[in-house]
């Protein structure tokens, strides 16, 4: 019982409590004070202390924690924002082609368009040039929604001064509002000269174009070989065999034709050394997605060096997700979203073969893979580009942060100029 009595005295309220004193020093006067007057005014003076007792503190409200959104759910406000850049697209010039990708965008939430297609800058007297043509297109019928990358004209490549109309084409690309240059895989593959010899990758008639093109600040997407498969069998024991069968042209296996595919990329690492004023993104995952250990080496070795992701997320996620993981926090500063997102005759979506046609459903999907590639930490699912591969990939789950950088911080510090001038600041 006295420990009850205790408990309940410790957990009276502060003004019980002061009662409480009151009545005892009130008591304990009466017993020992012998005149009742003065006893009377020392209780009256105890009472108005009492009385006079500020009332106990009221405890402070804890406020509700905010709550913490999902690395997803952030991005989906981007989206809804139309935040998001993809800098490896090829649209056709032409209004119904690019309204068809502008549907497709607005559905999944890219606002601006890198058209690596945009086309060469030489033209026939009196005759606007294919470049022109796409621009004049994409900024009257869809401003803002597209950027385009120029082309290089090689068919006066025998010329003594190639090099120089070289140079004069960059000129006029950046004159007519080029944002970018575009080098496909044709040098060391396709293009010859007149004596039947490969251009090279890092032939020395270049150099000045590709100084050039760093005076201009015009980044330079460059696409060199492809996945090892492409010099492996033609037949079917080689895992590509759906996609090289559809697309012969593809297969680089020819030892007579062709040359290894480290040469190509030996001959890329020197031109990005030969050239640091200029930047070069390497796209397809810097051309060797396969290999995580000599990509993280190169973007180490080039700071002038980025590249995209565009059509290699099936590559990069069939390995292992952490080390993938690793590379993308170690170079979230130098890796660009991209897609390989094309709409010609056809749609295709990353690569393609001589199946159905995609329907924009089907691209809307194709999209939604990426976001589940980056943002989620799920594990064997099919990927986004099955023609590319029977196999199924892993998740990287980026950091929010990360994921701004890819998707849209980086494009937007690559081309600040260019989306300044079309109004896309984003």
């Amino acid at each position: 019982m006295l420990g009850e009595g205790r408990l309940r005295r410790e957990e009276a309220s502060p003004r019980a409590l002061a009662g409480e004193r009151h009545r005892s020093l009130t008591q304990s006067i009466l017993r020992r004070v012998r005149f009742p007057a003065v006893a009377s005014l020392l209780l009256t003076a105890c009472a108005s202390h009492a009385a006079a007792l500020p009332p106990p503190p009221q405890p402070i409200p804890t406020p509700a924690p905010a709550p913490v959104l999902s690395v997803h759910a952030i991005a989906d406000d981007w989206r809804a924002a139309h935040r998001l850049i993809d800098l490896h697209t090829h649209v056709a010039p032409d209004a119904e082609r690019m309204a068809q990708a502008v549907r497709v965008f607005d559905a999944v939430g890219v606002g601006v368009a890198v058209n690596l297609s945009g086309g060469t800058v030489t033209h026939a007297a009196g005759q606007p040039s294919p470049f022109e043509r796409a621009k004049t297109l994409a900024d009257e019928r869809f401003p803002g929604r597209f950027l385009e990358y120029m082309n290089l004209d090689y068919s006066d490549w025998n010329a003594p001064d190639f090099a120089q109309r070289a140079v004069a084409q960059v000129d006029e690309g950046a004159r007519l509002g080029a944002a970018g240059f575009k080098e496909f895989k044709r040098l060391g593959l396709f293009l010859r000269d007149k004596s039947g010899r490969l251009l090279k990758i890092d032939d020395a008639k270049l150099d000045p174009m590709w100084h050039r093109l760093g005076e201009l600040g015009m980044p330079v997407s460059i696409h060199v070989a492809d996945p090892k498969a492409f010099w492996g069998p033609y037949d079917e024991t080689n895992e590509r065999w759906t996609e090289l069968k559809d697309h012969p042209a593809w297969w680089f296996g020819d030892r007579a034709k062709y040359p290894p595919r480290e040469e190509l990329l030996g001959a890329l690492e020197r031109v990005i050394a030969r050239h640091p004023e200029t930047t070069f993104v390497c796209v397809h995952f810097a051309n060797n997605a396969e290999d995580l250990a000599w990509v993280d080496a190169q973007l180490d070795a080039h700071p002038n060096m980025m590249l995209d992701v565009a059509a290699r997320i099936p590559e990069i996620g069939r390995q292992d997700p952490d080390r993938v993981r690793a590379v993308f926090l170690k170079h979230s500063d130098r890796i660009l979203f991209g897609t390989d997102f094309q709409v010609s005759e056809r749609l295709t979506l990353g690569s393609g073969g001589n199946g159905p046609p995609p329907t924009e459903t089907d691209a809307i999907v194709f999209f939604q893979k990426h976001w589940r590639f980056f943002e989620s930490a799920d594990k064997g699912f099919a990927h986004m580009t099955p023609i590319q591969g029977d196999w199924t990939i892993d998740a990287i789950g980026l950091p929010s942060e990360v994921l701004a950088r890819i998707y849209f911080e980086n494009a937007r510090r690559l081309l600040a100029a260019p989306l300044a001038k079309s109004n896309r600041g984003i």
